[in-house]
């Protein structure tokens, strides 16, 4: 999409958890004077999840099919959820991302943490880049090492293939109205009516699906700096630094991040693997939920 819908999220390997932090549960912390909400859900090694969007809810991403290989930490990013936001739209920057999730990650008492982003969370890339020696693993999911002209170009054509649907329309038009939100309420309409675009096959399965993620909220702030921030950028060259354990995740029929953004990271990271959900779009958690889990789970038992 416009904003390049991805939506990263993090898997983190703690050493030495504060306890209370990590228990089953909501909870709160403040960095650098934000406050962040996040979600403690599962068991085995701790895991931060960092959702997509930008903007969106954390909820869609919940995983329970992986959190019995792993505990998730389910971070509501920035402007996002219970979080609070930044002072102004323009404050959304990648580099702003990446130090609130390294900061994150200290509150919690984790030293060398697995970042598992899904989409925009590609905010782990940038983390890792940014912070390699804070890196104990990376799960990066339907999600991209760069974003340019070819890219974009790209895309478009790639969404073709949905022209045909019954709600190709609706979904393309809201694209264009993306840069002008002006309300969580818009940025809801916005997100219901591109969420088709998601999914390989969403006509076929869509009450399933819907069912899956329940009530989806999106929230105007990081959206309109997504656009306020949007130029190319590629960290191909930086991901060299990271000597962690990587796995990449794609969906075989995701347009917005294809198989072959997939191969540049797994080039780019030192020894990463790549899994290929066959039947999935952007959000094989949901379309493929047993075959995404299978893929993760012996990535997490070497975490142990």
């Amino acid at each position: 999409m416009k904003r390049l819908l991805v939506c990263l999220a993090a898997c983190g390997a703690a050493q030495h958890p504060a306890p209370a932090k990590l228990a089953p549960g909501d909870h709160t912390v403040t960095v650098d004077g934000v406050t962040l909400a996040y979600h403690v859900r599962g068991r085995g090694p701790t895991c931060i999840v960092h959702s997509g969007g930008p903007g969106l809810h954390w909820s869609y991403l919940q995983m329970p099919e992986v959190e019995s290989a792993l505990t998730l930490v389910y971070l509501e990013p920035v402007g996002t959820g219970a979080s609070s936001g930044l002072a102004s739209p323009a404050d959304y920057t990648f580099a702003r991302y990446a130090e609130l999730l390294d900061h994150f990650r200290a509150a919690l008492g984790i030293d060398r943490a697995c970042v598992l982003g899904h989409s925009h969370g590609m905010v782990a890339l940038h983390w890792a880049a940014a912070f390699p020696d804070h890196v104990g693993a990376l799960i990066l999911y339907d999600t991209a090492a760069r974003s340019d002209a070819e890219t974009e170009k790209a895309q478009t054509a790639a969404i073709a293939v949905y022209a045909k649907e019954p709600w190709f329309t609706a979904a393309t038009a809201a694209f264009e109205r993306e840069d002008k939100v002006a309300t969580n309420a818009e940025a809801d309409a916005v997100l219901r009516a591109e969420l088709p675009l998601l999914f390989a096959d969403w006509t076929a399965h869509a009450t399933e699906y819907a069912k899956r993620i329940g009530e989806l909220h999106a929230f105007v702030a990081p959206m309109r700096g997504s656009a306020a921030n949007r130029a190319s950028w590629d960290l191909r060259s930086k991901l060299g630094a990271i000597h962690a354990p990587a796995l990449v995740i794609v969906g075989a029929r995701d347009w917005l991040t294809p198989p072959e953004r997939a191969d540049e990271i797994v080039s780019a990271i030192p020894g990463a693997t790549r899994a290929v959900l066959p039947n999935s779009g952007h959000a094989g958690h949901v379309e493929e939920p047993a075959a995404f889990a299978a893929a993760i789970q012996p990535f997490a038992a070497k975490l142990q």
